[in-house]
């Protein structure tokens, strides 16, 4: 004769039916790896405060370097190993890191999801070393001119990335979001070379301290964007 289950034992069935109705413990029903438990253990809102924090910090110590305090060197936002410009590499390289863990937890698989992985990653690289300025120096092209390519790669990943989370307004205003403040700072940038000498000595300043926090706000609603998307895919939510 069958021992009768005990009152704490969980049968097949009984656990099919928590698993319909998401009450089964998140490593029974999502089998996800513990790096993307520990990420998920971060929570958007916090990071995002104290990253928008900092980054106001830095928007003010940058107006106060350009105005006042020409020797606060790492304060400078214009300059390439500022403490300004390994924050805002770091943000696309956590964003890259938590887009990397969406694509490897999404289902069904999606290559956009590893084609966007791909950009941010290179975004990051690209940030924290200056790819693109060195890049315009050695062949004497702009830089916006030499990246059309992957402004275009870019662009119709995004928009695939935004059609997967279209139901999840959060996302997809932080995606338009990050979107639109790279855009603008893209833009700027183009500005900051335009005119006479005298012009540009004008706008410079203001221009250029706007396209870099701009830059920052977008990597950070980029990171936040992945932090909520890990938890949709984590949860099937997207499926």
């Amino acid at each position: 004769m069958c021992r009768p289950c005990s009152p704490t034992s969980t049968s097949p069935m009984t656990f099919s039916r928590r698993l319909s109705n998401g009450s089964a413990p998140a490593t029974e029903v999502t089998g996800r790896g513990p790096v993307t438990a520990l990420a998920l253990r971060f929570k958007p809102q916090p990071v995002a405060v104290v990253a928008g924090i900092i980054i106001g910090i830095f928007l003010v110590a940058g107006i106060l370097q350009r105005v006042s305090f020409p020797g606060w060197g790492a304060a400078n936002l214009d300059s390439e190993v500022s403490i300004a410009t390994s924050f805002s590499a770091a943000l696309l390289w956590l964003g890259s890191f938590w887009w990397l863990l969406v694509a490897l937890n999404a289902q069904p698989r999606s290559r956009a999801l590893w084609v966007w992985w791909l950009i941010v990653a290179w975004l990051a690289l690209d940030e924290g070393n200056a790819i693109h300025e060195r890049l315009e120096r050695w062949t004497g092209i702009d830089w916006q001119l030499l990246y059309l390519p992957v402004l275009a790669v870019a662009g119709v990943t995004w928009a695939l990335v935004v059609r997967r989370f279209g139901v999840n307004r959060p996302i997809v205003g932080l995606l338009v979001g990050a979107a639109c403040a790279w855009g603008i700072a893209l833009v700027l940038e183009l500005v900051q070379n335009w005119g006479g000498a005298p012009i540009r000595a004008s706008i410079y300043d203001p221009t250029m301290i706007a396209e870099e926090i701009l830059e920052m706000l977008g990597s950070l609603q980029l990171l936040i964007a992945a932090m909520l998307a890990l938890r949709v895919v984590s949860n099937g939510e997207d499926s």
